[in-house]
């Protein structure tokens, strides 16, 4: 602790005494060559009481008799006076803690100042990483409502190509099932078609004995000539185009005829297997 190399004593006579130094100075309180009552300067302008000196340590008081004080002074000086044996049996001391307090005081006053501005920097660091998380949650939180939105979009997406290849599938396992179905009715056909015995049957005419005579058209059926298209022995020998187109018409009107008056048939026709 630098208090300067240039400090002065005025004593109450009023002489001055220096300049010393600091360390001086104490050494010089300690042989009680300071008095309580005397002054400290370092410009020989501004004076103040040595006791009020904190670093003096001069806070000791002798009452050597009642009403009878000595001090403020050192703690060295007291020692002295009792080894010199100049105190009176019944002396007693007081020591004067108030600057030591006000020191003790300044120091907790310059800790807590300390501590509080400490504190208050830690809090300010705090609010600002507050605000920064904040923010990043916040940000975080939009990237997961949009990461959410994203992930709707891609599943609504899905779901629609989901159920358009649904709907095409089966579509397309209608179609398999009517193909399906298709083969197997050709298969089936062709099964039948290879397991069907062909075989020949000729129409045999079986002659009915009727009880009116048969009508004219009948009789003049097979008169005329020759159609070309009718060989020799065709029931149509010796008819040509246009008898045969007469012929035809006049046979459905004979056969309506006969269905009208419930006549009996001609011929019955069986199948005879050859």
């Amino acid at each position: 602790m630098n208090f300067g190399e240039k400090w002065y004593v005025r004593n109450t006579a009023g002489k001055v005494f220096g300049p010393i130094d600091f360390a001086t100075l104490q050494n010089w309180v300690r042989d009680g060559r300071v008095e309580p009552l005397a002054g400290i300067s370092e410009n020989l302008q501004d004076w103040m009481l040595a006791p009020l000196k904190p670093e003096l340590e001069m806070d000791w008081i002798v009452e050597n008799n009642p009403g009878q004080f000595y001090g403020p002074t050192h703690r060295a000086v007291v020692d002295d006076f009792v080894k010199s044996g100049t105190l009176s049996p019944g002396a007693r001391f007081y020591c004067d803690d108030r600057g030591k307090a006000d020191k003790a005081l300044k120091a907790l006053e310059a800790e807590k100042a300390a501590e509080a501005d400490r504190a208050d920097k830690a809090l300010n660091g705090l609010k600002s990483e507050l605000t920064t998380t904040k923010a990043e949650l916040e940000a975080l939180e939009a990237e997961k409502v949009a990461e959410a939105d994203r992930a709707d979009k891609a599943l609504n997406g899905l779901k629609s190509e989901l159920a358009a290849t649904k709907a095409e599938l089966d579509a397309t396992k209608t179609e398999l099932d009517a193909t399906k179905a298709e083969l197997d009715a050709l298969k089936a056909e062709k099964a039948a078609v290879h397991a069907r015995e062909w075989k020949t049957e000729v129409l045999v005419p079986e002659v009915v004995v009727a009880n009116e005579p048969p009508p004219p058209v009948a009789r003049t059926a097979f008169t005329g000539t020759i159609a070309p298209h009718a060989g020799v022995g065709s029931p149509f020998a010796g008819a040509d185009a246009s008898s045969l187109a007469a012929l035809e018409r006049q046979a459905q009107e004979e056969l309506a005829r006969m269905r009208a008056s419930g006549s009996k048939k001609f011929f019955a026709f069986g199948k005879k297997k050859s």
